[in-house]
């Protein structure tokens, strides 16, 4: 057996192959068969769309974005076609396939799985047939400002990156933790809650603030930020609102039920998510 030829033979059979179904992919964008999302998904709590839905949902809200990543696709595909601009194509290809892929997976998209993953491993193999060209291109080749091109205290000034890379990474990495445990820190109270009686609900979210929503509303009559002091959870409300204190009351927490007693009144709410 020429292998050789069966190289070449299968090369020539994924390049066509790929350039193929990315171009129906591509038309499927820009007429808009992919990426709708069906009138009654639009009526369902986010929390209940499954991945398919969400991923459909999220790039279909805009248009011209899938109109751009159709158009790559068509770029690249066209680019495959022909022998000379197959190594441009491989590449403007995988930039877009392995976010694909890790799409499918990620968000679990049933049907589309086995396909995203036969193109990658095709473009992955005309990618890896060229492995020498790229390897000098990428990595042999002189970077675009040799040593000899550059002035001397600014080829000693590069040495500082040594230190600026490490403290980058460090720096970053104190200053989100810091701001993760100062604002998105999760406590108790994290979620949402639901009256037992009136179904009214009680969000609280980042930074410590919280939003009172009524059943089948969207929009929320209160909203602004808690604290705990001892056993008591107070809510104030926005400045623009008015009032300071919103709700003050005596609070418990114990399996997933909230208790606030508030003089006589008592309030319970019970954990959805």
């Amino acid at each position: 057996m020429d292998l050789k030829k069966l190289h070449l033979y299968l090369y020539t059979f994924c390049r066509y192959f790929i350039a193929t179904i990315i171009i129906s992919y591509a038309f499927a964008k820009l007429l808009e068969t992919q990426f709708t999302t069906q009138p009654s998904v639009y009526d369902k709590p986010i929390s209940s769309l499954s991945g398919f839905q969400l991923t459909w949902y999220y790039y279909g809200y805009s248009y011209w974005y899938g109109t751009i990543i159709a158009v790559t696709q068509i770029a690249s595909s066209l680019l495959l076609f022909f022998r000379k601009t197959t190594r441009i194509g491989v590449i403007l290809f995988l930039t877009y396939m392995v976010n694909i892929v890790m799409v499918d997976f990620a968000y679990d998209i049933e049907g589309a799985k086995g396909m995203a993953t036969l193109l990658l491993a095709m473009g992955i193999f005309i990618f890896v047939s060229d492995y020498k060209v790229f390897f000098k291109l990428l990595i042999q080749e002189p970077p675009l400002f040799d040593t000899v091109e550059r002035p001397n205290w600014f080829t000693k000034f590069s040495k500082v990156k040594y230190l600026y890379i490490p403290v980058v990474f460090i720096g970053f990495f104190v200053l989100l933790t810091t701001l993760n445990n100062k604002y998105l820190k999760k406590d108790e109270f994290t979620g949402t809650w639901e009256n037992v009686e009136n179904k009214e609900r009680l969000y609280f979210e980042a930074a410590k603030s919280f939003q009172v929503v009524k059943m089948c509303e969207q929009n929320s009559y209160q909203q602004g930020v808690y604290e705990v002091e001892n056993k008591d959870l107070i809510l104030k409300s926005d400045k623009k609102q008015g009032a300071e204190v919103y709700f003050k009351a005596n609070f418990t927490v114990k399996d997933d039920v909230l208790t606030l007693i508030n003089n006589d009144k008592t309030k319970v709410y019970k954990k959805v998510r």
